[in-house]
């Protein structure tokens, strides 16, 4: 055997353990939130070529679970839509490659969240977040002690390709501003991605914190590493998320203290105060708007968002979907040049699912959204002391990724969508109730149709207790069985022996 063969070898088999299958799930997050990083830092060919390997060691690692993957009807409909869109798309061959790059996203999402489970997932996407948060910011620190100058993007290909002279381009990976208080873009090269990715890592280390499920020193830190990024980023979309969601996160512990019909009243009186709130902001927005140092343009999202309207209504259809626009043909090009060089996507997600994929593309990005918010604020509703905080997890990345799509698009493409398909696979369809005793409820049978996920073992310092759905895909599979399964109490494993709290 030849050394390159018993180098394929050994990676065949470090990717076939539990730990290597970590390892590239945690990747495949790093890679999925920094994609734009990497861009810069290697050109679009590299890159590829990058995306490629990730996705064949994706499939090697997880080939048990790649035959059994399930991915759910409103996002298997946008993704066929944007499939057929092909046909009548202004740009053919943009659009085959984003639906290629598009399909790829979901099967990352799907593969990856249906093989580690729920829990393990949650602990997973920390991690990535976490270096890429962290990452991001020892980046700004090497070219503010090191550079000490603005740094443009190591390769610019993607300017090549907008036709823009690289010398006059309006894209920097980093100003240089770390010293003087920002803002900062951060590895992604763009404060508001690099804003999105703090908030999510925060509110997943708060929820993991809250949950008992990694070391407090480790959540605290990263909590003040996205404290320290919204500082430096100056991101308004941000901060205008982080007031809502802390309206959310105190909703969620007052209705775990009370009961249903109570929690039912709060939940209504926060959407209540949500719409209010927004009348107010509507308003009263030039005001609003002044608060957050921003002009009443929204830093000329406006403009933007009323050319692609004009062109939106030009074809009901959609003019096919492209992810990130292809900004040297057109309609794109007409876009950028009656409003900004910066205007890669239409800014705003929503609109971008009907430019690109006509009136019933925005209603399916819809659908699914509406569809997830109210289920994941369900799981909370039901939510009592001693559950996991798990489900007001989702609730909040939920919310963070809806909120984002109003000024950004990038819920369409790479993390944004990454994250949204893998909420639609983690959050339940709807709520089961336990009527057999709990070590039978969690057999996973199909011949038991009313389950609920319930684990409260002594050792762990943790609840895993949540709501399931009846109708988990993975209930047919087994996978809920090996996670959640508990003997009856006189079969569980003693303290110490194999049930560790583990502080990953």
């Amino acid at each position: 055997m030849t050394s390159l063969s018993l180098g394929r070898v050994r990676v065949m088999r470090a990717l076939d353990t539990s730990a290597g299958r970590d390892v590239v799930t945690v990747w495949a997050v790093v890679l999925m939130f920094s994609g734009q990083g990497f861009r810069y830092m290697l050109g679009l060919p590299l890159y590829a070529a990058l995306c490629v390997v990730t996705l064949v060691a994706v499939v090697v690692a997880f080939r048990d679970t790649v035959s059994r993957i399930k991915v759910p009807l409103l996002i298997t409909g946008l993704i066929v839509l944007a499939g057929v869109s092909t046909v009548w798309s202004a740009t053919p061959a943009v659009s085959i490659l984003a639906v290629i790059v598009l399909i790829a996203t979901t099967f990352l999402a799907a593969v990856t969240v249906q093989s580690a489970g729920t829990f393990r997932f949650m602990r997973l996407l920390y991690r990535g977040l976490q270096i890429s948060l962290i990452g991001g910011l020892a980046f700004e620190l090497v070219v503010s002690v090191v550079v000490r100058h603005p740094l443009n993007p190591l390769v610019s290909d993607l300017d090549s390709l907008a036709g823009i002279d690289p010398k006059a381009s309006p894209f920097t990976w980093s100003n240089n501003l770390l010293f003087e208080g920002g803002p900062i873009q951060g590895f992604v090269g763009n404060r508001n991605p690099f804003a999105a990715i703090a908030l999510v890592a925060g509110i997943v280390a708060v929820v993991m914190l809250l949950d008992g499920r990694v070391r407090r020193m480790d959540a605290i830190a990263t909590i003040a590493a996205s404290v320290l990024v919204h500082a430096l980023t100056r991101s308004a979309t941000a901060f205008a998320i982080m007031a809502c969601l802390v309206v959310l996160v105190a909703a969620a512990f007052v209705i775990r203290r009370l009961d249903r019909q109570m929690s039912r009243l709060v939940t209504v009186c926060v959407g209540m105060f949500g719409l209010f709130s927004l009348a107010v902001a509507a308003k009263f927005y030039p005001l609003v708007l002044g608060l957050f140092d921003r002009d009443t343009d929204l830093t000329n999202r406006t403009g933007i968002w009323e050319h692609v309207s004009a062109l939106a209504l030009e074809r009901p259809q959609g003019w096919g979907y492209v992810a990130y626009w292809p900004v040297w043909e057109e309609p794109y090009a007409s876009v950028v040049r009656n409003t900004t060089l910066r205007a890669t996507h239409a800014h705003n997600a929503f609109i971008d699912a009907w430019f690109q994929l006509g009136v019933a593309g925005m209603v399916c990005l819809i659908a699914i959204v509406v569809a997830l918010s109210i289920r994941s604020w369900r799981i909370v509703q039901h939510s009592n002391r001693g559950d996991s905080y798990i489900p007001l997890g989702w609730a909040l990345l939920t919310a963070a990724l809806a909120l984002q799509a109003f000024t950004e698009s990038r819920l369409l493409v790479e993390g944004g969508w990454f994250l949204l398909v893998a909420l639609v696979l983690m959050v339940p369809r709807g709520i089961a109730f336990q009527l057999t005793a709990p070590y039978l409820v969690r057999t996973g049978s199909r011949s038991e149709p009313d389950m609920a996920l319930w684990k409260k073992t002594p050792p762990r310092a943790h609840s895993d207790r949540i709501p399931l759905m009846i109708d988990d895909p993975r209930i047919a599979d087994g996978t809920l069985a090996r996670e959640y399964a508990t003997p009856p109490e006189d079969e569980q494993p003693r303290r110490g022996s194999s049930d560790r709290p583990d502080a990953s």
